[in-house]
């Protein structure tokens, strides 16, 4: 469909020509009623019924006068939109652009990461910002020197745009969390692969509440206390290995070399303020966000490359599981508060988690004043040596007059008596650490300079999380941290693949299962089954269910039909002459009926029974022009028509009570290939590229569903509708979704044809040439349609059908096998 011309800058927008209001993509939609007029839909609903005893189903065009149908229950939205009205409006939604040829090239050589898993997509909807995307794998590299305990490091290995703005090759550290024991997922089976995001989801999902909380915490506060704090990425896995890793920036050298590089003493003051200064912004930006450490070292910090101060989150967080653990200790350099070493050593609190009324800033004002004294003294074991040997008063005592020494007649003298408060035992009589940050910055400045102090009021009555309390922190990770994401190889590479039965033993096989969620219900740690069922000796074409059985059709020239109890099977259904094409299944109330259709224009009519008879109960031939036969696609409706999408690009009605032709819909240029019907709409799509939709009452033509991109047009493969959408996939790879008859979102999923669709509810399944299935969400807000790629199920064969039954995903595929996919118990 070409599109239309853009207006004038001074032209008037097309309006209603019967309230006069202008159009729009949003409030006033140009609705098309089967007349061809356009109305907006308030309009349409305000129109009189064409007669009493057709009120709920018809109505008077105001214009033509002619009487159209029309669905009061399912309301205006039902009628197809004026796409040529809609093009001439700025509003119109553009699709989004397709993939490149270098991203289908390269997802060609691989299989597609697709993210998240369905069962976790309300916990994604918080995390998604906190996920490193997999082509950030920050564990390629590592940059010199030795690791930190519990730390790895690594850098990233690509740009990173919002929300991240990481470029590559920024150095990190890693720093590995760890699931409680049994949560983590079992070994996956080689033919399902969750994405990158869902395998993340799945990790922190087996995580518990406090320690998903802590990390959300923990990123939402890096990324607002920037040039404080170093940023906490989020979190990220490898491709191999399960070890769920939280990403920090890191940056060298640390604060701790810059205590044996003393030179003149205004510099070293100088020096000294200016750190001090920014830990207590750190720490106070930290208190802001209601977030207390517990403990601290000086290598904690480090100087970014404009040498501001900046606090390691991380690096705090393994210093946190050392002490812990009991690895780390006050001869290391660990600086933890006496009350806080009185939590950790009572065993009942701490298995209680009962720490109401303890947590507080007063500690990191203690941690403020040892990390003065190392600043000040340049010896870090002496601010960390309280609790080793002799008393606190001693301890306390020989601080104190190594503070004199080396601050009197210096610009920072007042701040020993200030670091004297900070060092005192008990937690009420310590100073806040906003005026530790005036005493040095009144050190340093004019009297009056103190007026820019940071306001420390506005969290006094905020409640806290203390990062050494925290669930974070009680992940000891004390063994040696390995890359082993790198030098794991991967654990599918000795996939077994199943010896297919031989023919004449038809029946079903288990191959393999998996422990990991399913594929549309939130189900944690369920079984993920394979099941092959083998009979047919082609490729499988088509699958249907109905009357309590399972029906595929193949180029074998035969139906199978298998009980939906056990997968058995039941019966060979044998008297097409030519390759079957299509199939589909009607439910009445008194009968069910199989019916198929094969490349020589067969059309037979199978009865579904508990006694299946091998005869067709009706067989007719839609055309004897041999260059034209064939039947491509089947679909029925509710008004009582079968109807028939063929290679002489017709498509037919047949009435299912006589089985006699009642029309013939022309329009499209090449062969029929699908067909599909929704709310009273017959939609059908050609090799020529377009989707034309039929109005089922007369079936009279209402609209054409094109993309007028270059380049986008590809013969049709296969169409889904649910409610208002419609998905089409194409030979080219590409996947197309209309609302309400506008094209909302088109993607280049693939290079390869798409050659099954199928959407059930807001999960999408797609598969074709690639041998595999695409599992995919659909997320839809006010603005925009998105696509959420689930998961991959491989395959090893083409895809041909697909068909969704009580939560299993059943796939033809072109080797004659039929996979059943199960979530078990």
């Amino acid at each position: 469909m070409a599109s239309a011309a853009p207006p004038p800058p001074d032209s008037e927008p097309p309006e209603c020509p019967v309230c006069l209001s202008p159009f729009d993509a949003a409030s006033v939609v140009p609705r098309v009623l089967p007349c061809g007029h356009s109305l907006c839909g308030s309009c349409i609903s305000s129109l009189p019924p064409a007669s009493a005893s057709a009120a709920a189903s018809s109505l008077r065009c105001p214009l033509c006068s002619q009487c159209v149908p029309f669905s009061r229950a399912l309301g205006p939205s039902s009628l197809p939109k004026n796409l040529a009205l809609l093009s001439l409006l700025p509003s119109l939604p553009n699709p989004s652009p397709p993939r490149t040829a270098g991203a289908a090239s390269a997802s060609a050589a691989r299989p597609l990461p697709l993210p998240l898993h369905a069962a976790h997509s309300r916990l994604l909807a918080r995390f998604r910002h906190a996920i490193l995307p997999e082509s950030a794998s920050p564990l390629h590299s590592s940059p010199p020197g030795h690791p930190p305990a519990g730390l790895a490091l690594g850098s990233i290995a690509c740009d990173l745009g919002a929300p991240w703005f990481c470029s590559r090759g920024h150095p990190v550290s890693l720093l590995p969390i760890d699931a409680p024991a049994g949560g983590a997922p079992t070994q996956e089976a080689a033919f399902y692969r969750p994405s990158h995001a869902a395998r993340v989801i799945a990790a922190i999902d087996a995580l518990s509440s406090a320690a998903r909380e802590e990390m959300l915490d923990l990123v939402a506060a890096s990324t607002r206390l920037a040039r404080r704090v170093c940023r906490v990425y989020g979190a990220w896995m490898g491709p191999v290995a399960a070890t769920l890793w939280l990403v920090s920036e890191r940056y060298t050298p640390g604060v701790p070399p810059l205590l044996n590089e003393r030179s003149d003493e205004l510099e070293t003051v100088a020096r000294i303020g200016a750190l001090g200064m920014e830990v207590c912004e750190a720490l106070m930006g930290l208190h802001g966000e209601g977030l207390v450490l517990g403990c601290l070292r000086l290598d904690c910090f480090s100087l970014d490359h404009f040498g501001r101060c900046l606090l390691d989150l991380n690096e705090v967080l393994a210093l946190c599981r050392g002490v812990r653990a009991g690895v780390c200790l006050s001869k290391d350099g660990a600086l933890v508060a006496p009350e806080m070493v009185a939590i950790l050593r009572d065993a009942t609190r701490m298995r209680s988690h009962d720490f109401d009324g303890l947590i507080g800033r007063n500690s990191d004002v203690w941690l403020m004043g040892c990390i003065l004294v190392a600043l000040v003294t340049g010896d870090e074991r002496l601010a960390a040596g309280w609790n080793t040997v002799g008393s606190y008063d001693d301890w306390q005592k020989e601080v104190l007059t190594r503070l004199d020494a080396a601050l009197v007649g210096t610009q920072l003298e007042p701040l020993a008596a200030t670091t004297a408060l900070c060092l005192s035992y008990e937690p009420e009589s310590r100073p806040e650490i906003a005026d530790v940050w005036k005493c040095i910055r009144g050190s340093q400045m004019k009297p009056g300079a103190d007026a820019l102090a940071p306001a420390d009021d506005i969290v006094a009555q905020k409640s806290f999380r203390c990062l050494l309390l925290g669930e974070l922190s009680s992940m000891c990770s004390a063994q040696a941290v390995e890359s082993d994401d790198i030098v794991q190889p991967s654990q599918d590479s000795d996939d077994k693949s199943s010896t297919p039965d031989d023919e004449n033993n038809c029946g079903c096989s288990n191959d393999e299962s998996v422990s990991t969620a399913g594929t549309d219900e939130p189900q944690r740690n369920g079984v993920f089954k394979s099941s092959t069922l083998l009979a047919h000796r082609d490729c499988v074409t088509g699958l249907a269910i109905g009357g309590g059985f399972l029906f595929s059709s193949s180029y074998d020239k035969t139906i199978n039909v298998w009980s939906l109890q056990d997968f058995s099977h039941v019966q060979t259904l044998k008297g097409h002459e030519h390759k079957i094409t299509a199939i589909v299944v009607i439910d009445n109330d008194n009968q069910s009926l199989c019916i198929s259709g094969d490349s020589g224009s067969g059309i037979f009519v199978w009865r579904v029974g508990t006694s299946l008879k091998q005869e067709p109960l009706n067989k007719w031939y839609e055309t004897n022009d041999w260059i034209y036969r064939g039947v491509h696609c089947l679909a029925v409706s509710g008004t009582g028509h079968l109807y028939t999408g063929s290679r002489d690009k017709s498509i037919k009605a047949w009435s299912l009570e006589d089985y006699s032709l009642r029309c013939t819909m022309t329009g499209h240029k090449s062969t029929v290939s699908c067909l599909a019907v929704a709310s009273g709409i017959l939609y059908s799509g050609s090799w020529d590229g377009s989707i034309r939709s039929w109005w089922l009452t007369d079936h009279s033509p209402l609209s054409v569903l094109e993309d007028d991109a270059p380049g986008s047009i590809a013969p049709v493969l296969s169409i889904s509708t649910e409610a208002n959408f419609v998905v089409s996939s194409y030979e080219n790879g590409c996947l197309k979704i209309w609302k309400d008859d506008v094209l909302v979102k088109s993607e280049k999923l693939q290079s390869a044809s798409i050659y099954a669709v199928k959407l059930n509810g807001k999960w999408l399944y797609t598969g074709g040439l690639n041998k595999g299935v695409n599992i995919q969400e659909l997320l839809e807000d006010e603005s925009e349609l998105e696509i959420r790629d689930v998961a991959s199920i491989s395959c090893d064969s083409i895809v041909t059908s697909i068909l969704y039954w009580d939560e299993k995903l059943i796939v033809g595929l072109s080797n004659r096998e039929i996979k059943v996919y199960d979530k078990g118990s």
